[in-house]
């Protein structure tokens, strides 16, 4: 613990009941430059369905493989800070799934409305862990800061400005 709050000198400070940001924007900078990614093998799906709807559906069928699915990308930021219409839905699985039998088809990466993905990032789970019951949402969404990251790094035109939404809704 002393390792981290000597890297975030002047980002924190210690309180009765903890340490807390002094300024939020300025950490959660910090931790974009330091942050390599969740990573990971995608996988490509393509549906007719609109985005979201098969999202949800993905992730109804992930859970019924028991890989604990979390929505990220534009879809977790449509449910978190509206603002920008998902045009690819993007899970994180804990193993590959196969959507094939039930309404996708696969695609290559660049032509998928759905990508599934095995993150080499092993925090992902444990950070919903820490943040549970933070979420009105009842679609299991991965944290805000990896819907940022993956927003932030999307190829859309608007991906920029739809994470600097997320950015003020996550720091407040």
């Amino acid at each position: 613990m002393s390792l981290a709050i000597t890297q975030l000198a002047g980002l924190v400070h210690e309180t009765e009941a903890g340490f807390l940001a002094d300024d939020k924007q300025a950490l959660l900078q910090e931790w974009l430059i330091d942050y390599e990614g969740p990573n990971g093998q995608g996988f490509g799906w393509y549906s007719l369905n609109p985005v979201v709807e098969q999202t949800e559906q993905a992730v109804k069928v992930a859970a019924l493989y028991d890989v604990d699915p979390l929505i990220t990308g534009d879809v977790a930021a449509d449910k978190t800070a509206p603002w920008k219409l998902p045009s690819v839905g993007r899970i994180y699985v804990k193993n590959p799934i196969d959507l094939a039998g039930d309404g996708f088809v696969p695609a290559p990466l660049v032509e998928a409305t759905l990508v599934t993905c095995v993150p080499q990032d092993p925090t992902i789970w444990k950070l919903v862990d820490v943040a549970h019951g933070m979420t009105s949402s009842d679609v299991p969404l991965a944290d805000p800061v990896i819907v940022y990251w993956d927003v932030l790094h999307g190829e859309d035109v608007d991906s920029l400005e739809a994470a600097q939404k997320l950015a003020r809704n996550i720091t407040g």
